[in-house]
C-alpha cells in the first residue's frame, strides 16, 4: 500500500501515477515547444528554448522518479515542471535568477529556514520589482508540508537591481519533503508594467 493523500484515489499504485504523469510532462512539453515554433524567434533561440524545455522533461521525470513518494509530492514536482515549460518558452526579456545554496531551477536545503536569493536586472530606464502570482497572491508556493515565507516590502517598490531574499520557513517539514515557489518579477517603467514574468524554484529538503 502506498502513502495516501487526498487526491490517492487517481492512481491504484505511485509507480502508476509516476508513469502517467512522466507521459504526461512529456506530452505537454510538445505544446510548448510548438509555441516556441509560433513565436518566429530565430532558428538559434528557437534551438535554445526547446533544448531547455526537453532538459526541464528530462529533470522533471527524473525528480518524480526519485522523490515522487507521496501523490501529493508527484503533483507538487510535476506541477512545477509545467510551469518551468511556461517560463522558458515565454523567455526572459530582462536578467532574471533565483539561487537557493547557488543553484537554481531544481535544488536542495536542509530542514529549516530556506534562503531564495532573488536577482534581477532591468533594462535601461526601468525598475525591477516583485509583483504578484495572482491578483491577491504573492507567490505561488506549494509544499509537502506546511510552510511560511517573508519577503521584504522594499523588493515590491521597485529597484534598478532588485537582489533581495525570500525566507521559507521550513522548519516544520520533513526531509524528503518538496517545496516549488514561484516569484514574478515586473519590469516597469514610469509605474507601467511593461514586462511580467515568473521564476519557478523546486526545493528538496535533506
Amino acid at each position: 500500500m502506498f502513502a495516501a493523500d487526498s487526491s490517492s484515489e487517481r492512481a491504484t499504485s505511485i509507480e502508476d501515477y509516476q508513469n502517467t504523469c512522466r507521459e504526461f510532462i512529456i506530452d505537454i512539453s510538445s505544446d510548448y515547444k510548438d509555441w516556441v515554433d509560433r513565436y518566429q524567434l530565430g532558428e538559434q533561440e528557437t534551438v535554445r528554448r526547446k533544448t531547455t524545455i526537453n532538459e526541464i522533461v528530462k529533470t522533471t521525470n527524473d525528480w518524480i522518479n526519485r522523490f515522487g513518494s507521496t501523490i501529493k509530492k508527484i503533483d507538487i514536482i510535476m506541477n512545477d515542471g509545467v510551469n518551468k515549460m511556461a517560463e522558458n518558452t515565454a523567455g526572459y526579456p530582462f536578467k532574471f535568477d533565483v539561487f537557493v545554496n547557488h543553484a537554481s531551477r531544481y535544488t536542495t536545503h536542509q530542514v529549516g529556514d530556506v534562503r531564495l536569493n532573488l536577482k534581477a536586472v532591468p533594462r535601461p530606464g526601468r525598475l525591477a520589482r516583485v509583483g504578484n502570482y495572482h491578483k491577491d497572491q504573492l507567490l505561488l508556493i506549494n509544499s509537502s508540508s506546511p510552510v511560511n515565507f517573508t519577503l521584504s516590502k522594499e523588493s515590491m517598490s521597485g529597484a534598478d537591481l532588485l537582489d533581495d531574499y525570500i525566507i521559507i520557513d521550513a522548519k516544520n517539514c520533513q526531509r524528503h519533503d518538496v517545496i516549488s515557489l514561484t516569484v514574478v518579477v515586473e519590469e516597469v517603467e514610469k509605474d507601467y508594467v511593461t514586462e511580467s514574468r515568473g521564476y519557478s524554484t523546486l526545493i528538496l529538503l535533506t
